[in-house]
């Protein structure tokens, strides 16, 4: 494992490279913010462009790009979690609830999705957008509440393991998924977002320590990646993700949320067909 030199990090990459991975960065927030998305969805499919000039063989860019994607949602994640809990609007006996899950789900996803071929990984992070897309464009924004959550403790368990799975496999947070499920198990809108972003830091602390482990003995891999995590992608992403989400979350009070959610069904269509494409 090579000494950190941040200099070093930045002398062995071109121009490019540096440009592409603070681009995606940018993308990232500027969506997160006006779309109200985790930064994987399109972080995933724009380091799959990245990474191959970095040097990652073709069999190893897929798993990298999830497991650096998974990283930097740590720290997006904490900003997040802490803004919500300053709020009170963190439900902790239903984070306690899916604790269990969401970490063997994770830490599984990530262990099945370092052993499967980039290809499979590609084409189930491309069925999970163009599903999730669909649904955002024409779907019901929430389903109704059917239940307690208080008497539904042993469901909120088995709903984070599936959550926690499917988001270690393609690189996301899970707020998406794990939203309206907390909605239909009754909820308030405003603290089933705040739960299920304080159990998108779980999954992403798990599901990226998981890819961490899992890849720390993979020969062959360029300078400055940790497991399959690429440090120079993670330290661009982070430096100007966090600094557009702002400006998307101002672009957001200019349109209805009809407008919305129809540019972010496209934005996750477009990221299936870039994925389907590169099979």
């Amino acid at each position: 494992m090579p000494e950190l030199d941040f200099n070093s990090i930045i002398d062995s990459m071109d121009i490019t490279l540096i440009s592409l991975f603070l681009l995606t960065g940018m993308v990232a927030g500027v969506l997160a913010g006006f779309l109200g998305i985790g930064g994987g969805l399109v972080v995933v499919p724009l380091l799959t462009v990245a990474l191959p000039i970095a040097g990652f063989a073709p069999e190893k860019v897929m798993v990298v790009a999830i497991g650096t994607s998974l990283a930097t949602i740590v720290f997006t994640a904490i900003s997040s979690t802490n803004s919500h809990r300053k709020r009170n609007n963190v439900v902790w006996p239903a984070v306690f609830s899916l604790f269990p899950g969401l970490m063997f789900g994770a830490m599984l996803g990530a262990t099945l999705g370092s052993q499967m071929s980039n290809q499979f990984l590609s084409l189930f992070f491309g069925c999970f957008c163009t599903l999730f897309g669909i649904y955002t464009i024409w779907g019901k924004r929430y389903l109704r509440p059917v239940a307690d959550y208080a008497q539904c403790r042993g469901w909120l368990s088995l709903i984070g393991f599936f959550t926690g799975l499917v988001s270690s496999l393609v690189g996301i947070g899970g707020g998406t998924m794990l939203g309206p499920a907390l909605i239909w198990l009754g909820l308030e809108a405003k603290r089933a977002v705040g739960t299920s972003a304080t159990c998108g830091l779980l999954i992403a602390v798990f599901g990226s320590l998981s890819y961490l482990i899992s890849g720390a003995n993979e020969a062959g891999l360029p300078d400055y990646t940790f497991g399959y995590i690429y440090l120079p992608a993670f330290l661009g992403i982070i430096a100007t993700s966090v600094l557009f989400a702002p400006l998307g979350a101002k672009m957001a009070s200019y349109f209805s949320e009809q407008v919305i959610r129809s540019c972010l069904g496209l934005a996750l269509i477009a990221s299936a067909l870039k994925m389907f494409v590169s099979l």
